[in-house]
């Protein structure tokens, strides 16, 4: 599982069927840099993943890959490396928050 902020959307009008109706959401990989707050920075990876919870651009979520990322009740058949599966409210570190959730 990773941390990624959703930077933006993809759209494929020609795709196998069982993506068809899928949102696509290309997430940049971030890393936890430190422990000041707002410590947070891009790894330089992106990735296109299946959005299984709603999530929007600007948001950081929680991504899992490989064969896990085909496991949630959404996506057992679907030919996909990247599920975002969870909206993350807040991260902590050491006693710290390092992230909250706006709003």
């Amino acid at each position: 599982m990773f941390i990624g902020k959703v930077t933006g959307s993809v759209v494929a009008s020609q795709k196998v069927k069982s993506v068809t109706g899928r949102k696509l959401l290309l997430v940049q990989a971030m890393n936890v840099k430190g422990d000041a707050p707002g410590a947070l920075e891009t790894t330089g990876r992106t990735a296109v993943a299946i959005d299984t919870v709603g999530a929007g651009e600007g948001e950081l979520v929680l991504v899992t890959q490989g064969s896990s990322a085909r496991l949630t009740e959404s996506t057992g058949n679907v030919p996909t490396d990247a599920v975002i599966i969870g909206i993350i409210d807040a991260i902590q570190m050491r006693d710290q928050e390092i992230y909250k959730k706006q709003g």
